[in-house]
């Protein structure tokens, strides 16, 4: 029989309740970012849902002159919601287009993006096909070796995150950047409700998981201090010819009270286009998604980006 000091034992139990659980800590990696090449223009696609508001078609109107980015398509992405009516990806679909001939420039490629949010309403992230997603597919696989394709979503991200569920061989090709989310910087907290992310949940928290995937967002808390007035921008858009009008209509179309107007999806291009106008911080994921590092914009230089913008559209 095998003998035991019950004093031990019990002193031996307590020690043991004691203790706290070992745990592990992963480092925390740096992000990547992908060194892009001097001198040669950036691959890139533009993913719109345009028909949303007003800034996407400012934004398109000055990604289309750029001579820094091969632009390989503008793609229209969907913003369903409950005034927005059915279809909306076609509503987006046909401003891109008007865009497209106003600027003399059909010949780029400008796919139909998905008309549903990825997955289901409660989660999961079943893919949802599509022309746009698949010239992603397409010009990923294009992009040479060392190279990288540049894919920005200034609505939901429905067909990126699609795209790379349909072939998850693309992830390393790829660098994404996307507008949505708040951001606290003082407590590092991520805040998911907000519009473009509401659009299509499902496909931003792919994003976030797709652990290989370089990754750059523009937090609404960062671009909302990218505002025009209205009065300045009716100014400058009658010196722009017929984008002017065109987009002077929209705006008064679209939000006629509006004595000013915040341009977010202009920042996030901007910022890209021009990094010295922006900066960038990484920061860890939400603790519901892979724990992992990517970028968040910090801060925008608001009055060098609207100079910026009208040096393009009107060469002043």
């Amino acid at each position: 029989m095998l003998r035991v000091c019950l004093p031990l034992l019990l002193l031996s139990l307590l020690c043991t309740c004691d203790r706290a659980p070992e745990t592990e800590t992963a480092p925390e990696v740096a992000p990547q970012r992908h060194a892009w090449p001097a001198g040669q223009p950036v691959r890139m696609i533009l993913d719109s849902d345009t028909a949303n508001e007003i800034d996407d078609l400012f934004a398109i109107a000055y990604a289309l002159p750029d001579t820094t980015v091969d632009f390989l398509g503008l793609s229209s992405a969907q913003w369903f919601h409950v005034w927005s009516g059915d279809s909306t990806v076609y509503q987006s679909q046909r401003l891109n287009e008007d865009l497209l001939r106003l600027a003399g420039r059909l010949d780029l490629p400008h796919p139909l993006g998905a008309d549903l949010i990825m997955g289901k309403p409660w989660g999961d992230y079943d893919p949802r096909d599509s022309p746009a997603a698949q010239l992603i597919i397409r010009e990923a696989h294009a992009t040479p070796a060392g190279e990288k394709l540049a894919v920005l979503c200034i609505g939901a991200a429905t067909n990126l995150a699609s795209a790379i569920a349909l072939d998850t061989t693309i992830k390393e090709k790829i660098v994404a950047y996307v507008l949505g989310f708040r951001y606290d910087f003082a407590g590092g907290f991520w805040n998911k409700d907000e519009f473009n992310i509401r659009r299509d949940l499902n496909a931003a928290n792919y994003l976030l998981n797709a652990a290989e995937l370089e990754l750059h967002v523009m937090p609404i808390s960062v671009a909302i201090k990218y505002t025009w007035e209205q009065e300045n921008t009716f100014a400058q858009l009658a010196k722009a010819g017929a984008m002017g009008t065109y987009l002077r209509q929209r705006w008064e179309q679209h939000a006629p009270g509006a004595r000013q107007w915040t341009m977010w999806d202009v920042a996030l291009l901007q910022a890209f286009l021009k990094p010295s106008q922006a900066s960038e911080m990484a920061v860890q994921t939400p603790p519901e998604n892979t724990r992992r590092m990517v970028w968040m914009y910090e801060d925008i230089d608001a009055a060098e980006m609207e100079r910026d913008y009208w040096v393009r559209l009107v060469g002043e």
